[in-house]
Parts: C-alpha cells; sequence; structure tokens
C-alpha cells in the first residue's frame, strides 16, 4: 500500500514520551464533557449555535467580517486559494510551506494553480525575496494572484515571523495586486511566545484561519476568517468539497 496509513506494529515497544506532533494531544475529561453537552444542529444550513458563536468569536478575535468552520486545516487553505485563484494563476509561499509539502498537491490538482517556491532559512523569505519573486504583468507569465505564509512556520521548527516582516510583505502585496493569505494553524502559538494579539498579527491579511487540533486536543476543525464576501465564496467550495457538517 502506497498511501494508506501502516497498521501499529503490536511487537513496537510503548511510547514514553511522544514528540511527534502537537497534533498527538487528546481531549480531556472537561472537554469531551463540554462537547457532550455542546448545543448542535445542522452546521450545512447555519443552524448549530455552537459553532456559530464558534465563527463569530474567531472573526472578533481576527479583526475580520466573518468567518467559517472547517473540518481541517487544509481545507482553510485549499478554498482560500481556490476562492482567491483562477486556473493558471501563481501563488507564492516559501519552499517548505504546509501548501507545498503537506497538503498532496491539492491547489495543482483542484485549482490548477502554479505554487513558487521561496527560498529562507527557518520556514520563511525575506520580503525582499518575494519583491524579487515579482514580475511584470505579461502574456508569458502565470498572473501572481496571492502570497501566503504559514504562522508559525511548521517545518522551519516552528518559528515566529517577526509583525515587521509581515507588514513590509502586505506592503508589497498590496503595491502590486496580490491577495494575502495567511496559514494561521498554529497562529494562536506565535501570538503567545510573541505577546502580540491575533488582531494585530493578521492586520492587512486577507485571509487568515486557525486550527484546533493543534495541541488543544480537539479530533477536528478550523475556522477561516476573511471578508463577508470572500467567507461566502468559501461557502461554495465548502459544498463542493463536502466539508458542510451537520
Amino acid at each position: 500500500m502506497l498511501y494508506t496509513p501502516p497498521p501499529i506494529d503490536p511487537k513496537a515497544p510503548p511510547v514514553r514520551i511522544n514528540l511527534l506532533s502537537d497534533t498527538q494531544t487528546k481531549p480531556t475529561a472537561a472537554m469531551r464533557e463540554a462537547m457532550a453537552r455542546a448545543e448542535v444542529g445542522d452546521e450545512q444550513v447555519g443552524d448549530d449555535p455552537t459553532v456559530n458563536a464558534l465563527c463569530e468569536r474567531v472573526a472578533a478575535l481576527m479583526g475580520k467580517e466573518a468567518a467559517v468552520y472547517m473540518p481541517s486545516g487544509t481545507m482553510c487553505n485549499v478554498t482560500a486559494t481556490l476562492v482567491h485563484c483562477r486556473p493558471g494563476d501563481e501563488i507564492l509561499a516559501h519552499e517548505s510551506a504546509h501548501i507545498i509539502a503537506r497538503e498532496g498537491g491539492a491547489h495543482a490538482a483542484i485549482g490548477g494553480f502554479q505554487v513558487t517556491q521561496l527560498k529562507g532559512p527557518d520556514g520563511q523569505f525575506t520580503p525582499e525575496t518575494f519583491r524579487k519573486a515579482l514580475h511584470p504583468r505579461t502574456r508569458y507569465q502565470p498572473p501572481q494572484t496571492v502570497v501566503s505564509v504559514e504562522q508559525t512556520a511548521n517545518i522551519g521548527g516552528g518559528t515566529i515571523w517577526k509583525k515587521a516582516a509581515l507588514d513590509e510583505i502586505v506592503a508589497i502585496a498590496k503595491q502590486h495586486g496580490l491577495v494575502t493569505h495567511m496559514d494561521g494553524a498554529r497562529l494562536l502559538n506565535a501570538t503567545v511566545a510573541s505577546g502580540i494579539s491575533p488582531r494585530d498579527m493578521t492586520a492587512g491579511w486577507d485571509s487568515a484561519w486557525i486550527d484546533f487540533s493543534k495541541g488543544l486536543g480537539a479530533p477536528i476543525g478550523g475556522v477561516l476568517a476573511g471578508t463577508r464576501a470572500f467567507i461566502d465564496a468559501v461557502w461554495q467550495w465548502k459544498q463542493r468539497l463536502g466539508g458542510s457538517m451537520r
């Protein structure tokens, strides 16, 4: 089997300390009780009060107009680029970014997008590297539509993008007509470590999201935020990809 996860070897020694990933966390008893008591409904038609309250809170947390719940962070990234881009468009991201290294080529397979890999140490590219990768609008090259950063840079060792670098990348992107997208799977880790609020950290970024399965013990889920018009368009792709939940 090439793609199916292999079964756990029953002869393997027991794991005493698991440092594989922050996704190894499991719900506490209090979390399980809260999940059991949560008021639920049909999320697909906007009738789940718990999900609605969660999305409103995340949108406010990041200073965005609206937000939508997704089953996974990968779906947050994929639906965002599907809304921001058209087939043949170019996305710029660090060479180790999740959208390149961990999403199975979804952006190319589903959207027909080209992702240009920007180099830099510790999972980050500099504003100058981004600037140098830009090219004039011409019929000979794909339209450069989106620049994406990952906060924190997971494969880069969990490094935190500096606010000044993020702000400069936003300024360059806006100058050249690009949309800005932040893969915020571990955004809250960065805000706790830096003391910078999620609202300030994502200021200027057209879309951003946070993940609940990273160090929080949650089994699934993320929330993608942006303008109301953007989130409205994301809902169409969420339905197409089977992301709506009962």
